[in-house]
């Protein structure tokens, strides 16, 4: 046990509390950005084609449940919402746990080739929905992100595509200059 004490049972009952709200805002802004891709991206396979569509829909619904994991949950609530008096956590082992658990972040699905595993597009598509949600919460839109960050980013050339008709569809093409 750590020397140094939460102010009081109430502060981190509190600080758990806000932790939770934000899992529940996250997941509930990625199931508003998976409406709205389905809507924007009707004419593409990942939404026409049931096999798809259906394994899309299921990640969605169990999205980042790894949070509330023993693995990742008080890691990243002492972290990210720290009661008073509580020393910061290190969560590189929970971030960790987190991509390897989670399909739809880019270092977990690029292991899969095409062709041999339809898998890599259903991954993909939920990354850009994570990624869209993270635009509702944070400003910004998932392009920007992308775009932003794209040298620290390792998606296979296709993916990148594919991603790239997503945005085009959500966004509108991109202006040339």
């Amino acid at each position: 046990m750590s020397d140094i004490m939460p102010q009081t049972t109430l502060d981190v009952i509190e600080k758990t509390q806000e932790y939770l709200d934000d899992i529940k805002d996250h997941v509930l802004n990625v199931r508003k950005a998976w409406e709205d891709v389905k809507v924007k991206c009707k004419d593409m396979r990942f939404i026409c084609d049931d096999f798809y569509y259906f394994s899309i829909e299921n990640s969605i619904d169990y999205h980042d449940v790894s949070r509330l994991s023993e693995q990742e949950f008080i890691q990243c609530r002492k972290a990210f919402y720290p009661a008073k008096n509580e020393p910061r956590f290190d969560t590189s082992e929970a971030w960790e746990h987190h991509k390897q658990h989670n399909p739809h972040h880019w270092e977990n699905w690029t292991k899969i080739k095409p062709g041999i595993d339809a898998g890599w597009e259903v991954h993909c598509a939920h990354m850009v929905v994570d990624w869209i949600a993270m635009g509702y919460q944070f400003g910004g839109t998932a392009r920007c992100y992308y775009e932003k960050n794209k040298e620290k980013i390792d998606i296979p050339s296709y993916a990148i595509d594919f991603i790239n008709q997503i945005f085009d569809r959500v966004y509108g093409k991109c202006k040339s200059a």
